[in-house]
């Protein structure tokens, strides 16, 4: 039984192609889509918590208010006094594929450790269930505070915390230094990582899925879940329960229906999350978590409003795979 899950990382204001403002994040993305999921489709109601910095400014209290408008709870957000949200534009070519420009300037969520280690604490002493993060919280970070983090991880997953992780690779944020080490550490510690194929073959110089299944099983011996995103094309999935992975188509949507694919891998490990624990298995869940995704990208904006979410079926699920 999960009762928390803490979500770790950065939301930023984002500048929409369509000229609207509102806010996104990777992990603020699959928290916000988790908790409306979580609300609208089951009798389960964890409580989703958001982990991060933001400052004193108007732009940080509409952030607040959007947190508490969705019932994200907020007791990990600390305010920094003088820095504040840092913000990306978003241009859009004419198949709904993104690219982006980040001010991370005046971030205060890069100093989220250095303000406080109430988050450290939780972890510590397991006050927590689970934890979801990605390379980017990882990335915000410097070198002393994701050792402190990943010292803290493994005091959790000794304990037996749940940790999701997310590979989300932005090159950019790891200009100073190699991403492989701390990679590596988050996926040893990982019950299941959310791993996107592009930036895997990114972080490790890999050609293919198998290549990506033998680094992370044959040579380094991981037991995690393994959920392999690759765009329009099937996901693949791999468990260590499981003598051979298997793929599930994602959805086929006409040109013309895809708006913006802005947090669209967010958005499936919210309905892969939520599905399963649901009691879904993989499969349904891999199957639903493709609906949820095709949803976002019919819409502009890394956050879409909730009732365009699609519910679960009431299809029969024996269940045998959940995580928990």
């Amino acid at each position: 039984m999960v009762n928390s899950i803490v979500f770790l990382g950065e939301c930023m204001v984002e500048h929409r192609a369509d000229g609207d403002v509102f806010f996104g994040g990777d992990t603020f993305n699959t928290a916000y889509y988790s908790q409306h999921l979580l609300a609208q489709n089951c009798d389960l109601n964890p409580s989703i918590y958001y982990a991060t910095a933001i400052g004193k400014d108007s732009q940080s209290e509409q952030f607040k208010a959007l947190m508490a408008q969705s019932q994200i709870v907020s007791d990990f957000c600390i305010i920094h006094d003088t820095k504040t949200l840092g913000q990306y534009w978003v241009n859009l070519d004419e198949k709904g594929e993104r690219t982006f420009r980040f001010d991370r300037s005046n971030s205060a969520a890069r100093d989220y450790f250095s303000l406080s280690h109430k988050l450290i604490d939780a972890l510590n002493t397991c006050a927590i269930d689970a934890i979801y993060l990605s390379g980017i919280s990882l990335a915000i970070l410097n070198s002393a505070d994701r050792k402190l983090l990943i010292s803290a991880l493994e005091q959790f997953k000794m304990q037996g915390g749940f940790i999701y992780f997310d590979n989300n690779y932005r090159p950019t944020l790891w200009q100073q230094c190699s991403p492989i080490h701390d990679y590596f550490a988050l996926m040893a510690l990982a019950n299941v990582a959310f791993l996107t194929d592009e930036d895997e073959y990114a972080v490790y110089g890999k050609q293919s899925v198998s290549d990506i299944i033998d680094l992370h099983y044959k040579g380094a011996g991981f037991k995690q879940t393994l959920v392999i995103r690759q765009g329009a094309a099937p996901c693949v999935i791999k468990a260590p329960n499981q003598g051979s992975l298997f793929c599930v188509s994602a959805l086929q949507l006409a040109p013309e229906e895809i708006v913006d694919t802005c947090a669209a891998g967010d958005a499936f490990a919210a309905g892969f999350l939520v599905a399963n624990l649901a009691g879904y298995d993989f499969h349904a869940a891999t199957a639903y978590a493709h609906k949820v995704a095709a949803a976002v990208i019919k819409q502009h904006g890394a956050l879409i409003p909730s009732h365009f979410l699609p519910k679960l079926s009431n299809q029969e699920c024996a269940g045998v795979d959940t995580f928990y």
